[in-house]
């Protein structure tokens, strides 16, 4: 039996639990999950952040509010706003004291927790079973630095409603909690592993295709989400970050490699993130030169209406690692670049005609954002310190 077959079915007698997810179009979409957390008979969806990037489960508490206005770090703005969706109590869930803070970009958003609650998700998009016994944070105050001029109106405010981490706590600080760790401590999972994976999209699916897929605890994704074969890819995680990083994959396009600018820079895994990030910063011209996209104003472009990008471009990322399964030691992920045009009007919300802008950006980072996950069958496995990375079907 193959490794991945081995690790498959132990954890299948140990017990999975998956939840579904989805990847809406637009420029602002990260990965997410539809839920509604407890019975409160007024209790509605909340469309929540599945994140690979962080550790913590959180969403909005009853009462909550989201202060911005300031260009600076820890300054009071004059905007304030209120979640539209946020946790209603349920009857026979007490909610208890609990202090927790949570930072994301740099500290350009942060958020406080006064409050957690154990209660059931449930997904009324998906016949997905509900989730019992769930740990979750509620946030009663959030800081979004966005300038807003002293007399200008207060715009309107795009944030998150709530996150779920997957990666594991850093164990210097973070206050939880995480999905993972307690289903795992309840016996409930067999093993500290997360997979994600997507459907493969129709033939003829339009630009502004809805991907949908699901997040499996315990377990690594199921055969059916992958082409070919899984490889075991080291974790290169530092100490005391947040996060799955792993070696920089190879880039190509069309069997052409296209070299780094920094070799040496390894990559995020954040299916939170909105866009991928590449090492192109100091060779955009030879990035661009070689994929056939265009640099306007700073955004990537293809130079066509979306809908008439072509269906078989795409970008490829060929990893190295240990032992794959099928004794190549490399796998390549295709992403099309159809999964990466999410909505974006570009620049000041006007694009020329003729042209499509891309979930695609440089800088001396690597960040695999959401529409990489598109396009890819991943499963991260704590105790052992690798990515299963496949080829997801297309």
């Amino acid at each position: 039996m193959s490794l991945v077959l081995a690790v498959s079915a132990a954890n299948a007698d140990a017990g999975v639990i998956s939840m579904p997810i989805r990847f809406l179009y637009g420029a602002l979409n990260k990965i997410t999950t539809s839920v509604v957390v407890g019975s409160s008979a007024n209790a509605s969806a909340i469309e929540v952040v599945v994140d690979f990037g962080s550790s913590d489960f959180w969403i909005f508490g009853p009462n909550a509010t989201i202060n911005y206005g300031s260009p600076y770090l820890g300054f009071t703005g004059q905007c304030n706003t209120s979640p539209s969706s946020y946790y209603h109590p349920s009857l026979g869930h007490p909610v208890s004291n609990f202090s927790a803070a949570y930072a994301y970009g740099g500290n350009s958003k942060i958020l406080t927790a006064n409050a957690v609650v154990n209660d059931t998700l449930s997904f009324p998009s998906s016949v997905s079973p509900s989730i019992p016994n769930i740990e979750v944070a509620l946030v009663n105050h959030g800081s979004v630095r966005q300038a807003v001029a002293t007399d200008a109106p207060c715009p309107e405010l795009s944030y998150d409603l709530g996150i779920l981490g997957l990666a594991p706590q850093a164990g210097n600080g973070d206050h939880g909690p995480n999905v993972k760790t307690d289903l795992l401590e309840q016996g409930r999972i067999g093993a500290s592993i997360a997979s994600m994976y997507f459907l493969p999209p129709p033939g003829n699916a339009s630009i502004e295709y809805v991907f949908e897929g699901e997040i499996v605890f315990g377990g690594l994704p199921p055969r059916d989400s992958y082409e070919g074969e899984l490889l075991e890819v080291p974790i290169a995680t530092e100490q005391g970050e947040i996060g799955y990083y792993v070696a920089q994959p190879s880039i190509s396009h069309a069997n052409a490699s296209i070299p780094s600018d920094f070799p040496e820079t390894i990559c995020l895994l954040d299916s939170g993130s909105l866009a991928i990030t590449l090492p192109y910063e100091q060779n955009m011209t030879a990035f661009l030169n070689a994929t056939g996209l265009q640099d306007y104003q700073y955004t990537v472009v293809y130079p066509s209406a979306c809908e008439e990008i072509p269906r078989g471009l795409t970008l490829d990322f060929e990893f190295a690692g240990g032992n794959a399964t099928a004794g190549t030691g490399k796998t390549k992920v295709k992403v099309p670049y159809r999964n990466l045009a999410r909505g974006d009007p570009g620049p000041g919300g006007v694009l020329p005609e003729g042209m499509c802008a891309l979930s695609l950006g440089f800088a001396s980072s690597c960040t695999l954002g959401a529409p990489w996950f598109t396009a890819s069958s991943v499963g991260v496995d704590d105790g052992e310190g690798v990515v299963w990375v496949g080829q997801g079907r297309l």
